[in-house]
C-alpha cells in the first residue's frame, strides 16, 4: 500500500511542475525569416526592378544613405530609388546581425556593390547598412527604416 501512496505522490508532484510554453512556440513559429525579407529586397535591386523594390518599403518608411534623407515612400522612390536602380548592380549583403520577433525584424551588416555611373567606369562601393522591418497592420512585413553608409570614401581610421 505504502508503494501505491508514494507512487500516486510522486506522480502529482510531476504533473505539477511547469507546462510546456506552447504560446511562446506559436509565437516563434509566427516570426518573420529575416534572410527571406532581405532577399526581396536584394533582388529588386539586382533585377533593376523599381515596383519590386518599393513593394517592400513601408508608406512612412525612412532612408538614410550618407548624408541624406529620405522620408515618405513617395520620396524615397523618387529621390532614392529611382535613380539607384539605374547605377547600381551586383548588391551583396554579409550580415553581422540579425533578429525577429512578431512586429519588427532587423538586420545589419556590411554591404559591397557596383556603381556605374553614366558613360563612366564600374566603381566597387562598400559599406555598412541597417534594415528594419515592421510587420504592417494588413500583416505585410516592410521596410521602416534602411540606413546605409558607404565607406569606400573614408579614410582609414585605425
Amino acid at each position: 500500500m505504502q508503494y501505491f501512496t508514494s507512487m500516486f505522490f510522486f506522480l502529482v508532484i510531476t504533473g505539477c511542475g511547469p507546462k510546456p510554453d506552447h504560446q511562446n512556440q506559436e509565437h516563434a513559429t509566427m516570426r518573420i525569416n529575416v534572410d527571406s525579407l532581405a532577399a526581396l529586397f536584394l533582388a529588386g535591386w539586382n533585377t533593376k526592378d523599381s515596383v519590386a523594390i518599393m513593394k517592400t518599403i513601408a508608406d512612412d518608411a525612412v532612408v538614410m544613405n550618407d548624408s541624406l534623407i529620405h522620408t515618405g515612400a513617395k520620396a524615397i522612390s523618387e529621390r532614392w530609388v529611382s535613380g539607384g536602380v539605374r547605377v547600381l548592380s551586383n548588391i551583396k549583403i554579409n550580415s553581422s546581425i540579425r533578429e525577429a520577433s512578431e512586429s519588427i525584424a532587423y538586420d545589419g551588416g556590411t554591404y559591397s556593390l557596383d556603381l556605374t555611373p553614366p558613360g563612366g567606369p564600374t566603381l566597387k562601393e562598400k559599406g555598412n547598412y541597417s534594415l528594419v522591418w515592421s510587420k504592417q497592420k494588413s500583416g505585410e512585413w516592410k521596410l521602416t527604416l534602411i540606413h546605409i553608409e558607404d565607406i569606400t570614401r573614408m579614410p582609414d581610421i585605425q
